[in-house]
């Protein structure tokens, strides 16, 4: 138990992150999956359209390292007050549509540019940089606040929704948003500038950054295999219910698979976490991500019962919420503390680009053939594909060198 007591020494920042991710853009797509049916129906949106506005996400490749960047040089506590400010304003702005698809797609830019700032590409580095032994659960307990969250607050919101109507349940979640942004930013230490990363410094090395980390073999493996693990998540940002209401089952138990799935998330950031801490990262990766391969095609399969289902939806849930903390871990062992969000940045840049276009693919396939059946399949071979890719990292070409500060 003396490793654990980086815990009792460290609270600030865990829990500081841990209220930021619970209530930040990651939250977002147990949102999207909650209520994506009753936009649909209230609106008279068709499944395909819903599943192409997910190209909005390509603007996180933009974003994504530019938000890292900016975590690094001027620190989490300033960068993150951007998005704890917006993102419960823009529920509220969600709360209020007139159904213009105008309108929504506007909300949903601003979300997306602006709200990235409370991701874990941001919420991460208090604790990469804070727990050293420790620090494959330390991610992992930052990682399962938004599946914790989905997963009691999943079937309490769907029973208010049915009572109350959608829009009050966006109000609901936008207070709630609200409450513990402001928590988190109280609870985040003020920047201490590092030695390493004075004014100066950073201006003289600034330009060598980005040369530095795309000179390592390892960061092109990572950056292809989080591309192809994230195309099975496109069903998980914004079409998870409808996945699962398309397999015959009844509404009720939908939103028991949502639920499933959270606690899977919860569940697989929790093992991943601990066993980070006692085994090799890329091992863990790999199976980790691997695990969808099974789940995608038993949904594929005309194999339909609860049961089967639910198993399916369990095996995505493992590895949606490995996610949360294997990669954020795989770059500590890589790279340097100082550049961890600026990496982390234009890795979340791949994920951002994956779910882009793996709905600009869905909606294809449901335009063609009102199925999920072919994409879940396409998926299926991204995630077998990019886990064997997380492999590599164990040859010894790959592993990590001596490296030089260049934050």
């Amino acid at each position: 138990m003396h490793d654990f007591r980086e815990f009792r020494r460290h609270w600030r920042p865990l829990t500081a992150s841990f209220l930021g991710m619970a209530s930040g853009l990651s939250l977002n797509s147990f949102i999207l999956s909650t209520f994506a049916p009753y936009l649909i129906k209230e609106f008279g949106w068709s499944r395909s359209q819903w599943a192409t506005w997910g190209v909005i996400q390509l603007l996180l490749l933009v974003c994504m390292p530019l938000i890292g960047r900016l975590t690094d040089l001027f620190g989490v506590r300033l960068v993150a007050s951007i998005g704890a400010i917006v993102f419960p304003l823009s529920l509220f702005a969600i709360a209020g549509m007139n159904g213009s698809v105008g309108i929504y797609l506007a909300i949903y830019v601003t979300q997306t540019v602006l709200c990235a700032t409370t991701t874990s590409t941001v919420y991460s580095r208090p604790v990469a940089e804070a727990f050293s032994v420790r620090r494959g659960v330390a991610l992992a307990i930052v990682g399962s606040a938004p599946p914790l969250v989905a997963a009691l607050g999943s079937p309490l919101i769907s029973a208010f929704v049915g009572q109350h109507g959608w829009r009050a349940g966006y109000v609901v979640m936008a207070i709630y948003c609200a409450v513990c942004a402001a928590a988190t930013i109280a609870l985040l230490p003020r920047r201490r500038p590092l030695p390493r990363a004075t004014p100066e410094s950073l201006k003289q090395r600034r330009s060598g950054v980005y040369r530095e980390i795309v000179r390592m073999p390892a960061f092109w493996i990572m950056l292809a295999a989080c591309f192809l693990v994230n195309l099975p998540f496109t069903l998980a940002i914004s079409q998870l219910k409808m996945v699962v209401l398309d397999q015959g089952i009844t509404d009720a138990d939908a939103a028991m698979m949502v639920s499933i799935f959270a606690v899977g998330s919860i569940v697989g950031r929790i093992v991943a976490g601990f066993g980070l801490d006692a085994l090799p990262a890329h091992i863990i990766a790999a199976v980790s991500f691997g695990l969808p391969f099974i789940g995608l095609l038993l949904l594929a399969s005309p194999y339909d019962s609860v049961p089967m289902v639910g198993f399916a939806i369990l095996l995505m849930g493992l590895s949606f919420g490995g996610e949360g903390d294997v990669v954020p871990f795989l770059v500590t062992r890589y790279f340097d503390i100082g550049v961890f969000s600026t990496v982390l940045g234009l890795l979340t840049a791949s994920i951002a680009s994956a779910m882009a276009i793996g709905n600009v693919a869905l909606g294809l396939v449901l335009a063609r053939t009102n199925s999920f059946d072919l994409y879940l399949v396409i998926a299926a071979a991204g995630a077998f594909i990019g886990s064997s890719l997380f492999l590599l990292l164990g040859l010894h070409r790959f592993r990590p060198a001596e490296r030089e500060v260049i934050a």
